[in-house]
């Protein structure tokens, strides 16, 4: 974890990024999604014997938009947040951190397949199928929660 923790520190600790922590994701703000992407993504990359710094930046930084993208604005369909945060994203990286290009690669086509062209690295699919997976969780969580308060409304209004 120490490794992890220096390896992200000067994304964390930077000012404009500390901003997402003040934007909701799906369950969590988009902070607390990304250091889980983040986390993931240098776990299966450095057990595989990948560039786990670059996975681990990258899942970081993969939703470095500044916006609440749940706020209603009238778009045409693809420019919708689904198909235009990743160059959000990877527009706030380069102008605040220096990337590699695997990094920019692994942010840039994260939404794959909403944005058209895959993933060129392993890891920036590690990273893509990192963000797919905690996104799932947190939905999956945010639904057992609300089935867990419905189950106990329905309990209570079933007492006698």
């Amino acid at each position: 974890m120490n490794e992890f923790k220096d390896i992200t520190r000067d994304i964390v600790k930077h000012r404009i990024f500390k901003k997402t922590r003040q934007i909701w994701h799906h369950h969590q703000s988009v902070f607390h999604h990304s250091l889980a992407v983040a986390y993931l993504s240098y776990k299966i990359a450095k057990k595989i014997g990948l560039d786990y710094r670059s996975a681990a930046r990258a899942g970081l930084l993969h939703d470095f938009f500044l916006y609440d993208w749940r706020a209603p604005r009238k778009k045409k369909f693809f420019e919708k947040h689904g198909f235009t945060h990743a160059r959000e994203a990877h527009k706030n990286a380069v102008e605040h951190f220096s990337l590699n290009p695997v990094e920019e690669d692994a942010i840039l086509k994260h939404m794959f397949p909403l944005n058209i062209k895959p993933p060129s690295y392993a890891v920036s699919w590690i990273v893509t199928l990192a963000d797919k997976y905690i996104s799932i969780a947190e939905y999956l969580r945010r639904t057992s929660d609300a089935f867990k308060v419905l189950k106990r409304e329905k309990a209570k209004h079933m007492r006698p």
